[in-house]
This record gives C-alpha cells, sequence and structure tokens, in this order.
C-alpha cells in the first residue's frame, strides 16, 4: 500500500491551493480530483475583488473575463443607484483559473490524479487509509494528514467525524445562465432582490465581455410547493428577457463556518467543505485560496514536528480567520439573519435610505466596518429598523462592533 504525508480530497482551488502549499514545503503530497480534468464549468458568479486575488496571484487577462469598475444595486421594483471604484475586482473565467492554481500545484511537485473519486475514509492506529476509485479501479493510499476539499457535502469531514452540520438557512440554492443580453455591460456588476424574484436572497449579473455574462439567483428558505427555477425564470424573464441562453449550472452554498469546528486529529477541511463563504454575497474563492494555503502550510509544519493532533491543527482555524477578519465575516453573518427576515416592504424601505448615501459615490476603500458606521450614522432610523426586525439585543450588537 504507497503512503503519502498528505492526502488533498478535491481538485478546486482550495485542495489545488493546500495541495502548492504543502509540495513547496518539501511535503510528499497526493491531490485526488473526481472529474476527468481540472477546471470543469463550475456553478459560480466568478467575481473576486482585487485584494483577494492579490494576496496569491498578480492579475493576469489569461483568466480574467472582466474588470470591475461600479456595482450596481437594485430594488425590488426595479429602482437602482449605482457605486464606483476602479479596479475593485474581477470576473474570472474560472475555467481556466482553476487550472493555473492546479498546475502551480503540480509544478511545486505534488501528484495529481483526475477521475479519482473519493470513496471512503478510515483511521487505524493514527493513520488514515483513504480509499478511492481511480478510472473505475478501487485503490486506497495511507497517509497521516488528509485535507477536504471536497466541497459543500464533504463526504471527508463527515467521515472523519467533522461536525459540519449547519441551519437550513445557511444554505443557499444557487442557480445560474450563462446567457447573452444588452442589460449584461462590461465593467459592472448588477445586485437584485425581492421576494418576488430571489426570495430570501438575491440575483446577480456578472459580466464576461461584451454583452456575455453570469446570471444567476441565489434563494433560500423556500415556500412550499416553490422551486428555485420557478424564481430563476420569473428573474430572467423580467430583467433579462428574451436572453439567449448559453449554459446553466446549479449547487449550494454554504455559509457559517465560523460556528464550527473544521478540523479535527490529522484531518482539516477548506473551502465549502468547511462552510466558509462569505455569508451575504455567498462568494467562495477568497476563503477558498487563503483556507487552502493556510491548511498545507500549517499541515506542512505539523508534519514535520510530528504532531498532527487536533490541539495543533487549531493553528489552521486561528490563521485563517486573522486573514479572513472573523469580526467583519460575524458582521455580514448576523446583517445576513436579518435580510433573511425582511420582506418587499422592508426592502424598499432599506434602499429608500442608501440610495442618497451611495448613488454615484466613488468608493476610496472596501471597509465593511467604515460603510456600516457611515450607514447608521447617516441614516440612524435605520438602528430603529433593525429594532424591530432583530430586537433591541441586535442594535446592542451593531453598536458595539461598528462602534456608533
Amino acid at each position: 500500500m504507497e503512503r503519502y504525508e498528505a492526502v488533498v480530497v478535491g481538485g478546486g482551488p482550495a485542495g489545488s491551493m493546500a495541495a502548492r502549499k504543502l509540495a513547496e514545503n518539501g511535503i510528499k503530497v497526493l491531490l485526488l480530483e473526481r472529474r476527468g480534468e481540472f477546471g470543469q464549468v463550475v456553478q459560480c458568479a466568478e467575481g473576486i475583488s482585487h485584494q483577494s486575488l492579490s494576496l496569491f496571484f498578480n492579475p493576469n487577462p489569461k483568466f480574467i473575463a472582466s474588470v470591475i469598475d461600479e456595482a450596481r444595486f437594485y430594488s425590488p421594483d426595479g429602482d437602482y443607484f449605482t457605486v464606483r471604484k476602479k479596479g475593485v475586482g474581477y470576473v474570472l473565467e474560472r475555467k481556466i483559473f482553476d487550472r493555473y492554481v492546479a498546475q502551480t500545484a503540480a509544478e511545486a511537485g505534488a501528484e495529481m490524479l483526475t477521475k479519482a473519486n473519493f470513496t471512503r475514509l478510515e483511521r487505524k492506529n493514527g493513520v488514515w487509509r483513504v480509499h478511492f476509485t481511480y478510472k473505475g479501479r478501487p485503490e486506497v493510499v495511507e497517509t497521516p494528514l488528509v485535507i477536504g476539499a471536497d466541497g459543500p457535502g464533504s463526504n471527508v469531514g463527515k467521515q472523519a467525524g467533522l461536525r459540519l452540520d449547519i441551519p437550513e438557512e445557511d444554505y443557499h440554492h444557487a442557480l445560474e445562465y450563462f446567457l447573452v443580453h444588452p442589460a449584461v455591460e462590461d465593467g459592472r456588476i448588477d445586485f437584485f432582490v425581492g421576494d418576488w424574484c430571489c426570495w430570501k436572497g438575491y440575483g446577480w449579473s456578472f459580466p464576461k465581455g461584451g454583452h456575455y455574462g453570469n446570471v444567476g439567483i441565489g434563494v433560500t428558505l423556500l415556500p412550499e410547493g416553490e422551486t428555485p427555477e420557478r424564481y430563476l425564470q420569473r428573474f430572467v424573464e423580467h430583467y433579462f428577457k428574451g436572453a439567449r441562453i448559453l449554459g446553466f449550472t446549479s449547487s449550494v452554498v454554504p455559509v457559517g463556518g465560523h460556528r464550527l469546528e473544521i478540523y479535527g486529529d490529522g484531518v482539516m477541511v477548506v473551502g465549502d467543505a468547511a462552510r466558509l463563504a462569505e455569508p451575504i454575497s455567498g462568494g467562495g474563492i477568497p476563503a477558498a485560496l487563503v483556507s487552502g494555503a493556510v491548511a498545507g502550510e500549517v499541515g506542512a509544519k505539523a508534519l514535520k514536528e510530528g504532531n498532527l493532533s487536533k490541539s495543533r491543527l487549531k493553528e489552521y482555524h486561528d490563521r485563517f480567520w486573522e486573514i479572513m477578519n472573523r469580526r467583519e465575516y460575524e458582521l455580514a453573518y448576523e446583517v445576513r439573519r436579518a435580510f433573511l427576515r425582511m420582506d418587499d416592504e422592508d426592502l424598499r424601505f432599506v434602499f429608500k435610505k442608501l440610495k442618497p448615501l451611495f448613488d454615484g459615490k466613488e468608493l476610496d476603500e472596501i471597509d465593511a466596518f467604515k460603510w456600516a458606521k457611515y450607514i447608521f450614522t447617516q441614516a440612524p432610523d435605520l438602528l430603529l429598523f433593525a429594532a424591530k426586525k432583530m430586537g433591541p439585543s441586535f442594535v446592542d450588537y451593531l453598536r458595539r462592533t461598528v462602534g456608533i
């Protein structure tokens, strides 16, 4: 039976970054990818901020479909306001980007297998046996360290005994068309709200050049008898009527990983497997890159020290939240909880307060605490609204966290 110092399950950005960092530190690592190649189509709006991308990569025209300079926010009635910040982010070509990240792992020395489908995990005498099929044949390898980058279902995490359950409201059903329509404009991302079209979630338009782009919705806590597909159709028929549809994907996006233990003895989970997507937007690429990189670095150090205990691997958890700013994530999570309790009348009220504060504004930086303080200082009746929706304790939390 072949032995590796580490095995990574899942070849998306999180898994590839973990394998890369392990290999860069001289670790013999095997990366298992269930698909036939790295960089196949995935459910993702493909957006990432310049700040997040530049943590690991220089922006490369090969994997950037559009440079984003502004964002437009729509009310349930179709009114909107626009904010601007030149070069604030990018819409990626994920197929190319994911393959590029995997390439860096291979160049660092990671062994890579495609069509390698993880099936089972067992632990004996402090060592994991990782069972998988490779091109249809059963295989098994031994390793002291497993990193699960196997998405929202995370069979690795479950079989390792990690408690990764989250409430139903922490899952968004995400559906997306690749389409062509004049309303999709290069350089601008659009966000839409309204229970009539994106129940307890939001819709988006992310351009990928010309009038081609990713247009979709994320919805949760659906009314009985409704389906995500019906909301997607309502949304597209209203805002993108007559669009030429070029493709479709669907998935689920989990959030709330700050409440979980995403590590254990000889195991860590990263990316969507750890439920680390940003709570409001559902954006998962930054968390995937950071969690994968940190898990790989911590795992390499722990292997060299000969200590893969749960207490040792806690460094992964601590370092990840230091980089990703746990306070900011928690603020976004609590705001999202309030958002889920709003109806269209509430959303119209909030939009009416926000439009004069932001319409046409050039943002100097993206700082959640700064802009939250600005909002509640300039529109104090939003605090009364927050108290009505979530209670006085929520307002006390906002005052302490934001500093108002």
